[in-house]
């Protein structure tokens, strides 16, 4: 038996085909371990961060989002991590705070444009801005830390953030918020040009004891209920597939309309002798869809790769 499990993020679908028993258990795809973590085990783990930080962004960052690299000019930099954070979490409050002193002006703007056709698209801004600020605001960052090995302050360590966060303000007021930074910048969030893949490689990077990454306690997790059910086809047609179309877009956007395919990942176990296939797919319509930089996507056959 084959079983077939979807998980939506956002516009991002993910597929996994992997075996089953007839009674609907998963086969054994590799033996047992009893003894401390591997190596391999640790970079399956890492590789697992990043694939959660991916659902994340997809299902509550779109293009009307921010997405920032905040620095500290050497001379403003804090003298532990601790510092950094609170550095961090006070921004945030200020930027709440803007916001809710613009989603004022923009109702205020909104109230007194007329309806008419010359304003149109003026209001459908307006509309979309207002429609930002008063959604709850989400943020998910990571905190990074550097020596610097030459210059007048080498040996000494200095931090950055890359953040993520819901829009509605100006690039301009948000890094204007910021004000101990050197070359910090905010732009608006372009996932065909850096996509939530490249952003998981920053955020789920070994921490050295730390969170790898900080989220808002309001970010939505829907992908954590994927949905399953028998893929109506037999092992030997998943070999198939996994061998001869698992890079078929044509094939794979026919099967799931409204969604364009970005990457397959099929893999052999050796150990049980079956086929697993894993397909990325990102509903875009005509538009852009995102880089796809991962090399790996675990599933259910991680113990192969140990």
């Amino acid at each position: 038996m084959i079983k077939e499990k979807n998980t939506k993020a956002g516009k991002l679908l993910d597929i996994d085909f992997y075996p089953c028993f007839d009674n609907g258990k998963k086969i054994p795809s590799g033996p047992k371990i009893t003894k401390g973590s591997t190596e391999a085990q640790k970079k399956y783990n890492d590789i697992k961060t990043q694939k959660n930080v991916i659902y994340l962004i997809n299902e509550n960052f779109d293009e009307n989002d921010l997405i920032g690299h905040l620095t500290y000019a050497p001379e403003y930099a804090p003298q532990n991590e601790d510092e950094a954070r609170r550095d961090m979490v006070n921004a945030l409050r200020r930027i709440k705070r803007m916001r809710e002193r613009e989603l004022e002006k923009v109702i205020a703007a909104l109230k007194k444009l007329p309806y008419d056709e010359t304003f149109a698209d003026l209001r459908k801004k307006l509309e979309l801005k207002r429609d930002k600020l008063s959604a709850p605001f989400k943020y998910m960052y990571v905190i990074e830390k550097v020596t610097y090995q030459r210059g007048p302050f080498k040996g000494n360590d200095n931090w950055h953030f890359h953040i993520f966060m819901t829009g509605g303000l100006e690039r301009s007021e948000v890094e204007a918020i910021w004000k101990k930074g050197v070359r910090s910048n905010v732009d608006q969030f372009q996932p065909d040009r850096f996509g939530p893949e490249a952003m998981a490689k920053y955020m789920a990077k070994d921490p050295q004891g730390t969170k790898r990454f900080v989220c808002s306690r309001n970010m939505s997790r829907t992908y954590k209920q994927p949905k399953i059910k028998n893929a109506r086809f037999s092992a030997g047609h998943l070999a198939k597939l996994s061998q001869e179309r698992c890079d078929d877009a044509q094939y794979w956007e026919k099967k799931y309309p409204g969604y364009r395919f970005l990457r397959a990942f099929p893999r052999f176990n050796e150990y049980n002798s079956h086929w697993y296939l894993t397909v990325v797919m990102y509903a875009a319509g005509d538009g852009p869809v995102p880089k796809w930089d991962m090399d790996n996507w675990p599933n259910d056959d991680w113990q192969n790769e140990r």
